[in-house]
C-alpha cells in the first residue's frame, strides 16, 4: 500500500512538471470541490481536531519535521478559539473579530495585534505577518472551486482512496509554486479528511500534512470563548512581524 501511494504521488508531480504550462481543470474534480465550498458556506460553526505534520526551516539548507495537534472553533465570519499542542507544549489563540491574541501556557506570555473584520482574513494576515499557519483554512471559502482554478493550473480527480478507514474522494492540484492534494470523505456532509501542500520554491521543497477529525456542526459557542482574559502573573510581549 505504501509503496503504492509512493509511486502515485511520484507520478502525480512527474505529470505536472510537464504539463506545468498547460492549464487542465477536470470537471469532476471542480464538481466535489463546489460542494465542498457550498456545504462550508451554508453552516453557521465549526468545531474539529487536526493533527499536523510540517516541515520547519532549521538553516538555510536544512528542513526538519515537526508535529502538532489542535482543536478548533470557528462561529460565524469573525470569531475563532484554538488550542495546538506543538512539542507538547499547549498554545491558544483567540479571535473575536478585531484582534488576535496568541497564549503560551507554559511561558504564561501573551501578545495581541489588531486583525482583519474577517477569519479568513485573519488567517491569511496572521501567516503573511507573522509566518503562524495556524491551520489550513482554503476549502472554507464558499466559492472553494472558483477559489481553486483561479490560483491552480492543474486541477483532477485523482480517483477513490480511505483515510484512516473512511472512503474518500482523492484530488490534486499544481501551479508553478505548489502541489495541493486533497482527500473528501464520501460520506453525506462533503468534508475534508486530509490536506497535502507541498512548496516547491527555494532552497528545497517542503510539505504540510493535516488530517482532520471528530467535526460537530452548527452547534452554538458563547462569545466568550472567544475572548481572552489574562491569567494571573501573566506577561504581555510586543508581537514583532516578520520582515
Amino acid at each position: 500500500m505504501k509503496k503504492a501511494l509512493f509511486f502515485t504521488l511520484i507520478a502525480f508531480c512527474c505529470f505536472f512538471r510537464t504539463q506545468a504550462q498547460e492549464v487542465f481543470h477536470d470537471s469532476t474534480a471542480l464538481l466535489i470541490l463546489d460542494k465542498v465550498g457550498a456545504y462550508f458556506g451554508e453552516v453557521n460553526s465549526l468545531k474539529f481536531n487536526t493533527k499536523t505534520s510540517q516541515d520547519v526551516g532549521f538553516r538555510d539548507d536544512f528542513f526538519i519535521k515537526e508535529f502538532r495537534s489542535g482543536e478548533f472553533i470557528i462561529q460565524g465570519p469573525n470569531q475563532l478559539s484554538a488550542k495546538v499542542i506543538a512539542q507538547g507544549k499547549p498554545q491558544y489563540y483567540f479571535y473575536n473579530g478585531s484582534q488576535i491574541v496568541y497564549y503560551s501556557l507554559e511561558d504564561k506570555i501573551f501578545v495581541a495585534s489588531e486583525a482583519p473584520d474577517n477569519t479568513l482574513d485573519m488567517l491569511e494576515s496572521l501567516y503573511t505577518d507573522f509566518g503562524i499557519q495556524l491551520v489550513a483554512a482554503d476549502f472554507l471559502y464558499p466559492d472553494f472551486a472558483f477559489h481553486m482554478t483561479e490560483t491552480m493550473d492543474y486541477i483532477e480527480y485523482l480517483g477513490e482512496a480511505e483515510v484512516h478507514g473512511q472512503k474518500c474522494f482523492h484530488i490534486g492540484a499544481a501551479n508553478a509554486e505548489m502541489t495541493f492534494q486533497i482527500w473528501v470523505s464520501q460520506d453525506l456532509e462533503a468534508r475534508p479528511a486530509k490536506i497535502v501542500v507541498t512548496y516547491l520554491g527555494e532552497p528545497y521543497a517542503h510539505q504540510v500534512e493535516v488530517t482532520f477529525e471528530n467535526w460537530e456542526i452548527n452547534e452554538t459557542y458563547p462569545d466568550s470563548i472567544f475572548e481572552f482574559l489574562p491569567p494571573p502573573n501573566s506577561k504581555q510581549i510586543t508581537w514583532t512581524k516578520k520582515d
